[in-house]
């Protein structure tokens, strides 16, 4: 028997990967009424409730979120069949440019995989910038942008790479003399080191209490590895995604604290202006990208 494929896929994947109605709705060029009437027929059609939907948060069900990424995954390979059938026609060639958040994910995550793409694509050059100026992504004339963090513009397309924990870590000499923080409210007593990120959200997991910390930091500095340095040296706490500080925390050069209080996950996001009529070899590095951070999520797991 042929499986059932029900319709609203399109728009399930859009509202997940903009973690809301509404910016799926601008996306799509639908009302957000008509969207959330689309997700809740698709529940129907399933017989499963895929969001978990409230006036301030918008997440997946444990279905939503195995239904999510084998949807997703099943796109990519449509979408590489069809990029597949217009390569044997066109070659792939010009110059792509590129800005996104540096660091160790910007110099030994992302940039081995761009670096894999055009040897793929001889003819495709690629100029990349780690400038983490903010300015307006479509007059800068970037054909792609990768962002770590709240979105805000909504004149951008966003399309989520890949998501990261946090850690709040502190080298093991930082308390030799000072006692452990107890509760997120405890930090305001030590030394505290911290990027761009100026202030931090935290939940507790069982009585779901919410906590935010403005942090004014002994040390700030937007360089993940100077971050890292420090708190290696002892010079305080920080809160730095898993990519930086997981070997350190498996070895105990560093410890993670507050066990108990959850920190809201790190979303990369894929981003290209709306407008922008977008050639043949972006759309080429848009999905290379997604397959890419799709693959290694799954190797993970």
């Amino acid at each position: 028997m042929n499986p059932h494929f029900p319709e609203g896929i399109r728009e399930f994947l859009t509202v997940v990967e903009a973690q809301s109605f509404s910016k799926a709705a601008e996306q799509l060029n639908l009302s957000r009424a008509r969207v959330s009437q689309i997700i809740s027929r698709l529940e129907k059609d399933m017989g499963v409730q895929l969001l978990y939907r409230s006036t301030r948060s918008l997440s997946l069900s444990p279905a939503g979120e195995t239904f999510y990424q084998l949807s997703r995954q099943g796109v990519n390979q449509l979408e590489h069949a069809v990029l597949s059938a217009q390569n044997a026609h066109s070659s792939i060639g010009g110059q792509i440019r590129i800005n996104s958040v540096g660091g160790l994910f910007g110099e030994e995550i992302l940039a081995p995989i761009l670096i894999q793409f055009m040897n793929d694509n001889p003819k495709i050059e690629i100029e990349l910038s780690f400038s983490s100026t903010r300015e307006d992504l479509i007059e800068s004339q970037y054909d792609l942008v990768v962002r770590m963090g709240a979105l805000m513009n909504s004149n951008l397309i966003g399309r989520k790479l890949t998501r990261y924990t946090n850690h709040l870590v502190a080298s093991p000499t930082y308390f030799e003399n000072q006692s452990k923080p107890q509760s997120p409210k405890d930090l305001l007593d030590h030394a505290l080191i911290n990027g761009s990120v100026k202030r931090w959200s935290f939940t507790h997991i069982s009585s779901k209490e919410k906590y935010d910390l403005p942090v004014q930091g002994k040390l700030k500095c937007s360089n993940g590895y100077v971050v890292r340095r420090a708190t290696l040296d002892g010079a305080g706490i920080s809160r730095q995604p898993a990519y930086y500080v997981k070997d350190d925390i498996e070895s105990g050069r560093l410890i993670e604290l507050l066990p108990d209080w959850h920190i809201p996950h790190s979303d990369v996001t894929l981003l290209y202006p709306k407008s922008r009529n977008i050639s043949l070899r972006v759309k080429a590095l848009v999905h290379y990208l997604m397959e890419a951070f799709t693959m290694d999520a799954s190797k993970k797991s």
